[in-house]
């Protein structure tokens, strides 16, 4: 992973040190081995612990899928804090993934299965984390201010692949 200047506006001592503190809070709290924040384009904010045998530069792109679905929804519904939590259970690992669409992060967290805690816990703590986290950025530029850009984090091929984007 890119160890490169991931919100330089936003990185100050203070603000990576409460970062990193809200992410070992998580990972202490539902017994997780990684836990990874990343932006809405699939960089890497912050982490802590490691996965191993987890390539988590392979999965981003398809937790960047999940983002712009949650940022979709919450354009069409306009209700709501725009928070979406997903878990895939394997048979060696569990993933459980937050969405905050107003700040554009991705919370992800890798636990060996079986989980340390139940589900609902899972989410309560994961969610808390997000909306913290989320009143720690500034708020996203409004969609009058990213005229020219790409509507969501899709590829045209896979948002035509979903059915969102016009056949040509």
């Amino acid at each position: 992973m890119s160890e490169g200047p991931l919100f330089p506006s936003r990185l100050s001592s203070g603000w990576m040190e409460t970062v990193q503190q809200s992410l070992a809070t998580l990972q202490r709290g539902i017994g997780g081995e990684c836990v990874l924040l990343a932006g809405g384009q699939g960089e890497v904010i912050a982490q802590t612990g490691i996965a191993e045998d987890v390539l988590m530069e392979d999965l981003l792109p398809l937790f960047l899928e999940e983002a712009a679905l949650t940022i979709r929804l919450g354009h069409s519904i306009g209700d709501g804090t725009g928070i979406s939590l997903h878990h895939y259970e394997g048979n060696q690992r569990q993933i459980y993934v937050g969405v905050a669409s107003q700040g554009r992060l991705l919370l992800i967290v890798v636990s060996r299965q079986p989980p340390p805690r139940r589900l609902g816990v899972i989410w309560l703590f994961l969610r808390r984390t997000l909306q913290e986290l989320s009143r720690l950025l500034p708020p996203p530029e409004e969609p009058a201010a990213r005229q020219g850009r790409r509507a969501s984090f899709l590829t045209p091929e896979q948002a035509r692949a979903l059915g969102l984007w016009p056949e040509e």
